[in-house]
């Protein structure tokens, strides 16, 4: 009677397919906590710290409610440490040589190894994440990405020669992120020889442990520190001596928070935001293996975010059947549980998900869920909305995780506008067998990463960031080292907000200083107007001032823009980008050699121009030269596209395109206000991006003079002057509202890099090419720092067998 039981439960077995438990013990995750008594405080300068007076949070079992520890929480005189600790150590670790480092970064791959068992149960116990998603993928990345960089460190002095680390990095985490986010960004850091000081949410131990594993290494202890402190500690971060960067991954809406209150402090920003992706399914697509690309996307905490779906309708009815059937057979339960697809992601993620239901069916929407889980359960299940108005909030509000929102689309060309239409573009996959359809698809998403018939897929010699909302950072891949490194030879970023500027009105006034109306005195030539639209025209406010020689006397006049024509400008810059960005490399290459041979021959005039400001001749003469010489150079690099092809692993080949940003503004510096104008303008436009342009303050005839007839020119500073290195919350104010900004390039003397984006746009960064000294033989140290700021990188993934 047994055998038969037994028997038939074989049976039963084998036509369900059904999982047993696979429980993945935490004992050794609790004794670590022991070691510590159940309380965690800091680890700075390689060893623990425990301040009193401190408020503490509990670290919970997110699935249980168990307290697993107690987590002090930073204050600001905490931060202050690791920063003087970061600083510290920075002079020993960027001094050595990269070989060094390397060795260093390959016993800490080792030292990952020997704990990943105590890594993996410590990050699935209290994020609730499945243990197999973080014991079978993050761990063994954590550790490539860590031997990868050792790599990029060995070679660093021949590869990366005229760069040096930027100093003290400050790391800013959410509460949803994992403990790889984290390894994504401190490896190169390290690696190129900067420091790090992480911030991290309460209650998250894997940073901690992390960084104790690399305090157990000895000789460098200072290089990793990690606090936990609430995102609310970032400003006083930043203010931090010595930190030069500050780079933030996150929701959208705490991005811009932090954009806005870090602006003028110094430190560079990098931001990664937002937690969508987004999946193309066209009728060409192996629908079945479609789907298994939403549940990686979606629901196998793979990703912290959501998944927008946008399916064609020709396969629209069969797609949602096989879809439905599919999230029928996942598993959810407990973490550590190794036959679990899904864990929890705490109270916080599953209110969240259960708001954005609730007002997507309040909006109209259709919501199907896997299963029937009670109101307080830990658990949230799969969900799937459709039949959401697109004209609704949710359809334009970013989707939560573990929910996916489906739409249909009849023609590519309409996939490709409802996918670009919402302002976040951070990675998106595209299913078809027909490859130059999907190539096609992927080519014209506006996104960072593009995966052809996958999803999620990472190595680290690929370089991952998004674009519009999500972000203006990048890791992976020489990218992610180039965040990191500056030119040698640049000065360390100070604060340049003013306190004399008053940033609520600036722009929309004219200063009572600036002569208005008619010039008063001869006018020794025709004042210059704002170029707009390919040709001068008035300002708004019809003020203009006086441009003076070295002399004191009146060389013209120039009209002083302001935030009407700031607009009107930018306007123009979206209206001609289209046709800017569909133009062939040849034709954008024609383009900058007709403006070199314009310049050539009006190279007397502009000399003479230049002399008057107090340049001697000879040099005036060397500046327009270079200038041509500067152009015809970017010419060609156009011509080249700076496309690659790089293999990562077995998955298949990787192309790595380079795209303009967009519209872009670029404030000049006084000095050199002729080579300044071309070496930042040229590569814009090289790139294919339009431009909003501000030359130089005191000398901005040769500009104006120089180069008629091309891109959207503004003649001066709008409205009130300011010192010349503040820059307010937004430098451009006043743009329509819901229209996206340009990116702000300003080059300031004595601040070689400093910007910010406008519409809530992320900063993006240029060097200063061109100037003296060593960079008059064409500035090919400076070229890669121009080459990378004036483009985006996008990574597009191709298929490979079956």
């Amino acid at each position: 009677m047994a055998a038969t039981r037994a028997e038939s439960r074989a049976r039963e077995i084998f036509a369900t397919l059904e999982y047993g438990p696979a429980p993945e013990s935490h004992a050794c995750a609790l004794a670590w906590l022991d070691t510590q008594d159940q309380c965690l405080g800091h680890y700075v300068t390689g060893k623990w710290l425990k301040p009193e007076n401190r408020k503490s949070v509990p670290c919970q079992d997110p699935i249980t409610g168990e307290n697993l520890a107690s987590c002090l929480q930073a204050q600001a005189e905490d931060v202050a440490a690791a920063a003087e600790a970061a600083g510290a150590a920075l002079e020993n670790w960027s001094g050595l040589p990269g070989a060094s480092r390397a060795k260093h970064l390959t016993r800490l791959a080792k030292m990952i190894q020997k704990h990943q068992r105590l890594l993996w149960t410590l990050e699935s116990l209290v994020t609730g994440r499945a243990v197999r998603e973080v014991r079978d993928r993050d761990v063994p990345l954590a550790q490539q990405l860590l031997q990868y960089h050792a790599v990029q460190a060995h070679i660093q002095e021949e590869a990366l020669a005229g760069w040096e680390p930027m100093g003290v990095i400050g790391l800013i985490l959410p509460p949803t992120f994992s403990f790889l986010e984290m390894m994504w960004r401190i490896c190169p850091a390290l690696a190129v020889g900067c420091t790090v000081v992480v911030l991290v949410p309460p209650a998250s131990p894997t940073p901690l442990l992390l960084a104790q594993l690399a305090g157990e290494l000895g000789q460098f202890p200072g290089i990793l520190n990690v606090l936990m402190g609430p995102a609310s500690l970032a400003p006083v971060l930043a203010s931090q001596p010595g930190v030069q960067k500050v780079a933030f991954c996150g929701a959208i809406e705490e991005g811009r928070v932090l954009r806005r209150t870090l602006a003028g402090m110094g430190p560079e920003l990098g931001l990664a935001l937002g937690t969508e992706s987004l999946l193309l399914l066209t009728e060409a697509a192996d629908v079945d293996s479609a789907v298994e690309g939403v549940v990686d996307a979606a629901w196998s905490d793979r990703s912290p975010g959501g998944l927008r779906l946008l399916i064609q309708e020709s396969v629209w009815d069969e797609a949602m059947r096989r879809l439905q059937v599919r999230m029928a057979r996942l598993r959810g339960g407990r973490g550590l549980d190794g036959a679990v697809d899904m864990g929890a992601r705490g109270a916080a993620a599953r209110d969240l998900a259960q708001r954005y239901v609730r007002e997507a069916q309040s909006q109209g929407a259709q919501v199907f869920q896997a299963g029937d889980v009670p109101l307080d359960s830990p658990f949230f299940p799969p969900t799937l909305v459709s039949d959401l108005p697109p004209s609704s909030p949710c359809a334009q509000a970013e989707v939560p995780w573990p929910l996916v929102v489906a739409s249909p689309f009849r023609t590519a060309k309409e996939a490709l506008a409802v996918a670009n239409g919402t302002p976040r573009g951070g990675s998106a996959s595209v299913w078809s067998e027909r490859l130059g359809q999907a190539l096609e698809l992927g080519y014209g998403l506006r996104v960072g990463t593009v995966w052809i018939n996958a999803h999620g897929l990472r190595d680290p010699v690929v370089p991952t960031g998004g674009c519009k909302e999500s972000g203006s950072s990048w890791h992976g891949g020489l990218d992610g080292l180039y965040e990191y490194l500056r030119p040698a030879g640049t000065p360390a970023r100070l604060p340049y907000l003013s306190e004399n500027l008053n940033y609520d009105t600036f722009g929309l006034a004219v200063p009572s200083t600036l002569p208005a109306g008619p010039e008063t005195g001869p006018s020794p030539a025709p004042p210059y107007g704002l170029f707009v639209g390919g040709r001068f025209q008035a300002p708004g406010a019809r003020s203009s001032r006086p441009i003076r020689d070295s002399q004191g006397n009146v060389h013209g006049y120039v009209a002083e823009g302001g935030a009407k024509d700031i607009r009107v400008a930018v306007e123009a810059a979206h209206q001609a980008a289209p046709g800017w960005v569909g133009q062939s490399p040849g034709a954008r290459a024609a383009l900058l050699w007709a403006l070199a041979a314009a310049l050539e021959r009006r190279e007397p005039a502009l000399a003479l121009r230049l002399e008057r400001h107090g340049v001697e001749l000879k040099a005036a003469k060397a500046e327009v030269e270079l200038s041509v010489r500067r152009l015809r150079a970017w010419g060609a690099r156009a011509q080249a596209q700076s496309h690659s092809l790089q293999v990562a692993e077995l998955r298949g080949p990787v192309l790595r395109l380079r795209e303009p940003l967009g519209v872009l503004a670029i404030v000049c510096p006084d000095n050199w206000p002729l080579l300044a104008f071309v070496s930042l303008l040229a590569p814009a436009l090289a790139h294919g991006n339009t431009v909003v342009l501000v030359p130089s303050e005191t000398c901005p005839i040769p500009a104006l003079g120089g180069l008629p007839g091309y891109g959207h020119l503004v003649a001066s500073r709008p409205g009130e002057r300011g010192d010349r290195r503040s820059g307010p919350p937004d430098p451009l104010p006043g743009l329509a509202p819901g229209r996206p900004g340009p990116v702000v390039l300003r080059i300031c003397p004595g601040l070689p890099v400093c910007g910010m984006g406008l519409s809530r746009k992320p900063e993006a960064r240029v060097g200063e090419e061109g100037l003296p000294p060593g960079l008059g033989s064409g500035g090919r140290r400076s070229r890669p720092e121009l080459e990378l700021r004036a483009a985006r990188t996008k990574a597009l993934w191709l298929p490979m067998g079956d």
